[in-house]
């Protein structure tokens, strides 16, 4: 009885409070108990679904798909071979890139790295660079030479041989890996004996342990021999010809390669995606500006610029010129082997030269700057003998050069020292004017274009000339000059 006292106010109070939608069931309620007790246990059902397990299932199982793509993502990454280009010519820039690429290959734990070659050649030093981040490689290294009518010659022959498997496209060539100067002359006879020895020996000792014949090899460095990728595949020089990516990594598919100082590989290549790797636009940049002679050539100009500002102030062009060319050269030279010394020489002429300038050194201190800036030339890159000698000498000579620049800089602001002064109190001094007022004892005069306060020793009449004796601040120190009798 006390349920039903009590439904009819409980009935009301829910119409006042719930939803139109919401009256019809709570109208049930009151027409017997057990549909209210009916309604509490569907109520505590419903809550007791929202907390069971088999709820929470699609939620974890939806995690684990996520969980599964992401591993699958992880795989994918490892499954992803590294494809860098070496197609321009190979100095510091480019041994950079390529000993960059083979460390992300390895951080990434890449299964393959391949390097596209078509190089007409380049430096010997940044090829020893390049073949040392190949042979010390966790991660194999193919070389392949494309796309067709691209060459692997000089230089970029020893990169292809350097390569744990070596790959030709068809109508490619690679060889004639006879050392020269950097103008393409013929080195000294004695340093281009060391510099072909020192090839020869490097590809001995990367063909012979893989199984390549070495005595075609070697013929590229002492008869300059070249060969086509039919024939480098016949003297067993290159392992495959392919025509493109796809072609190339069937091939390699099971294939065992035999490694410098590691265990043997076998490759698996079949389901390998690849990822093109670019140089970065600072590397680009590098590129075009990393030459010894350029990077000299820019230091040069850039201390001829800022002499020339700092020893003629306000002429504005060449002290921005020259601090460009400076910035420039110090940028290329972050990749180059330069020497500290050479630097600090090249600085310290130039300071030899300002202080000629500002003090009376008799010539001493621009000879000095001349021989320092020689000697920093000198000293500016190491002296390798796998460097061209034509380099070294064109920059001895554009130091030279700039030298006898600032020498003649440094003269022709001597000389203007020395012109008579135009303007100041030097110039007032010595003046003969007519005093524009009476002077008793001071007055006004006009000098120089300008009306001045005067101060007379004697008493002057308007007029009458006036002799300037002193500058004291903005008024000036006058005399009486005697007039010649007629």
């Amino acid at each position: 009885m006390a349920i039903s006292a009590t439904a009819p106010r409980l009935v009301t109070a829910l119409q006042r409070r719930r939803p139109a939608r919401h009256r019809s069931a709570a109208n049930a309620l009151v027409r017997t108990s057990t549909g209210f007790r009916r309604t509490a246990l569907c109520n505590t059902r419903t809550r007791r679904r929202t907390y069971n397990p088999a709820v929470r299932r699609p939620a974890l199982l939806f995690g684990l798909i996520c969980a599964g793509s992401a591993a699958s993502r992880g795989l994918a990454a490892t499954n992803e071979a590294l494809v860098a280009d070496l197609n321009q010519e190979i100095h510091a820039v480019s041994a950079d890139f390529v000993a960059r690429t083979i460390k992300e290959a390895e951080a990434a734990k890449a299964p393959l790295v391949v390097l596209r070659i078509n190089t007409p050649g380049g430096r010997l030093d940044s090829t020893r660079l390049i073949t040392q981040a190949i042979l010390s490689s966790d991660v194999p290294v193919v070389g392949w030479v494309t796309p067709p009518g691209a060459q692997a010659a000089s230089a970029g022959f020893l990169v292809l041989m350097a390569c744990d498997v070596a790959a030709m496209s068809p109508g490619t060539n690679a060889g004639a890996a006879s050392p020269v100067g950097g103008s393409g002359e013929e080195l000294p006879k004695t340093i281009g004996r060391k510099v072909r020895e020192d090839a020869a020996a490097l590809l001995r000792s990367v063909t012979g342990p893989r199984g390549r014949p070495t005595e075609p090899a070697v013929k590229t460095i002492t008869e300059a021999v070249s060969y086509s990728e039919t024939e480098s595949a016949e003297k067993k020089l290159i392992e495959i010809i392919a025509r493109d990516l796809s072609d190339l990594f069937r091939q390699l598919d099971g294939r065992t390669i035999k490694r410098v100082g590691k265990p043997d590989v076998v490759l698996k290549t079949a389901s390998l995606t690849w990822r093109v790797k670019e140089m970065t636009g600072m590397q680009r940049a590098l590129a075009v500006i990393a030459s010894p002679v350029v990077a000299g050539l820019l230091f040069l100009l850039g201390l001829v610029g800022l002499y020339s500002e700092m020893s003629h102030p306000g002429a504005i062009f060449p002290g921005i010129l020259g601090g460009i060319c400076l910035l420039l050269a110090l940028f290329a030279m972050s990749v180059l082997p330069t020497s500290g010394a050479g630097i600090g020489l090249m600085l310290l002429g130039i300071l030899f030269f300002f202080l000629e300038v500002k003090l009376t050194g008799h010539g001493l201190f621009a000879i000095g700057g001349g021989v320092a800036i020689i000697l920093g030339a000198v000293l500016l890159f190491h002296d390798n003998d796998l460097a061209p000698r034509g380099e070294f000498w064109f920059i001895v000579a554009g130091a030279a050069t700039t030298a006898l620049i600032m020498a003649a800089l440094s003269l022709k602001a001597l000389s203007v020292q020395h012109l008579p002064e135009r303007t100041g109190a030097a110039v007032l001094v010595g003046q003969v004017v007519p005093a524009r007022t009476a002077m008793n004892p001071a007055g006004k005069i006009f000098a120089d274009g300008a009306l001045w306060d005067a101060r007379s020793t004697e008493a002057v009449a308007a007029g009458d000339p006036v002799e300037i004796v002193a500058v004291e601040g903005l008024s000036v120190v006058v005399r009486p000059v005697q007039k010649k009798p007629a």
